[in-house]
């Protein structure tokens, strides 16, 4: 007796095929159905059946456009860039940073807001005149508001219940479900390491392997494997700035001594800065007195740079990433940073690709949400769900 094939039914096939066709026209935007039928692997026949059903969706625009494929013109098909908006909300330790976007992840309206506490309800109530303001400043589109995204300074649990941040006292906060109940939106809360890195996913598509490393409030890394954020068991991987790197070292508010974030995070920075000199600066004006020569900062500094170097090369050696992208007020505009860095990993096993500076700077955890909830709106289970 011949064994029993199982095939997948003809709707699994159709899914999958239309979320391949999907993700290739949110990497490029714009194509042709024959480039796409290339891209894909998939012949004219089913790309055609597709592309004109994501054109009935509005998902994917005709153009009066033409490109030269094979020796033929084609006409450009799309994305539909305005099929909907999006919210994306970063939560500072003084201010909200929220942005507008479309689909291509283009900014149409930014708005700060700043926090008189840092107590939640505090918070809570900016965050949702925040989102009241986005509504009345958003801009027609197909599906309208297709969702929230939030970045948290802190650690999450799998299902996203903030369990712990960095710059106040909240603990096991259910923000996602308190945002959606408010705003009837779907909404998505995350790590901002985890965010930033998704969002240096659009600087990096071909990478594989990723890793982000957000250097402000706190110390944190965003992890890309095999091209998918990777959480953890618990949610908790890419704490990066708890981990230990001076036995003994400073109290760190997570309960241990000697972390990573008491060295390296901008609050560490200026209470060094403190240390030597008795005066409290901000992180602006030490970068200012560094380019002035001032003796104390180039100190503070150059340990800055010691103890990052150390935290890079044990990164590069645990994960192995192509690159490594540091978000960092002090890299960035301290112009030799990197290449500091760089002398200082000296490693014959290390193969480490790329070690640069964010190109979105401020806004990169902003647009890594931008980037998530586009992923999320054109889930292909959602398209089926009523057919």
């Amino acid at each position: 007796m011949l064994p029993i094939v199982h095939t997948a039914n003809s709707k699994s096939v159709k899914m999958i095929n239309m979320q391949l066709v999907l993700e290739k026209m949110i990497e490029i935007r714009e194509t042709s159905r024959i480039e796409l039928s290339k891209l894909t692997t998939l012949n004219k026949a089913t790309i055609s059946s597709i592309v004109q059903e994501l054109v009935n969706l509005k998902f994917v625009l005709e153009t009066n456009r033409t490109i030269r494929t094979a020796g033929r013109s084609a006409n450009v098909i799309e994305l539909n860039k305005n099929a909907g908006r999006i919210f994306s909300v970063e939560l500072l330790p003084r201010e909200l940073y929220a942005i507008i976007t479309n689909l291509y992840g283009e900014i149409l309206y930014e708005i700060r807001k700043p926090i008189p506490g840092s107590e939640f309800f505090t918070y809570l109530s900016t965050l949702m005149k925040t989102i009241d303001d986005l509504k009345q400043n958003t801009f027609d589109s197909v599906y309208g508001i297709i969702g929230i995204g939030i970045g948290v300074y802190g650690i999450l649990s799998k299902d996203k219940k903030i369990k712990f941040t960095t710059f106040n006292s909240w603990k096991d906060i259910e923000l996602k479900k308190i945002i959606e109940d408010y705003s009837g939106i779907k909404t998505y809360v995350e790590n901002e390491a985890n965010i930033s890195a998704l969002g240096e996913k659009i600087s990096y598509p071909d990478y594989e392997n990723l890793v982000s490393l957000n250097i402000g409030t706190g110390v944190g890394a965003g992890i890309i494997i095999g091209h998918t954020l990777y959480t953890g068991n618990d949610g908790y991987a890419g704490e990066f700035g708890h981990s230990i790197i001076v036995p003994d070292g400073k109290q760190c508010i997570c309960g241990n001594k000697g972390c990573l974030e008491r060295y390296i995070a901008n609050d560490a920075i200026i209470e060094r800065y403190f240390e030597l000199t008795n005066e409290t600066i901000t992180l602006e004006t030490f970068i200012k007195k560094y380019k002035t020569g001032d003796v104390n900062v180039i100190q503070v500094y150059n340990e800055f740079i010691n103890y990052l170097s150390i935290a890079i090369n044990n990164i590069a050696q645990t994960l192995n990433p192509k690159a490594i992208v540091i978000s960092s007020l002090i890299v960035e505009e301290i112009s030799e940073s990197i290449s500091l860095i760089k002398n200082q990993l000296r490693s014959k096993i290390m193969n480490l690709d790329l070690l640069t500076t964010s190109k979105f700077k401020s806004k990169t955890n902003v647009l890594g949400l931008t980037h998530l909830l586009i992923q999320e709106f054109f889930n292909i289970s959602n398209i089926f769900s009523n057919t």
